[in-house]
């Protein structure tokens, strides 16, 4: 656990840094691991001037893959609706 105040090296900062980065580690495992606090690493990471992709953050064909899938269960039940309103608005014999 850190204490309050700590000072940190450049080289031990950096590594900080890359394991979120580059790892895409979430910034709160990775400040459990080193053991440092969560806000600390969030601002060295912050401060590093490069970007921080979050799990949460999906790729473009990730996303493109995922609204691809809704589009077609979008269009099965359009169809399937479209299908009883024609068997349900007829006439009874």
């Amino acid at each position: 656990m850190s204490k309050r105040g700590t000072r940190y090296d450049d080289a031990f900062r950096a590594e900080a840094v890359a394991l979120v980065i580059e790892q895409k580690l979430p910034i709160s495992r990775a400040a459990k691991q080193l053991g440092v606090a969560m806000e600390t690493l969030r601002t060295w990471v912050e401060a590093s001037g490069r970007k921080h992709s979050d799990d949460s953050e999906k790729s473009d064909k990730q996303r493109i893959r995922e609204l691809e899938r809704e589009l077609k269960a979008a269009r099965m039940e359009r169809d399937i609706l479209k299908e009883a309103v024609g068997i349900f608005s007829q006439r009874p014999k």
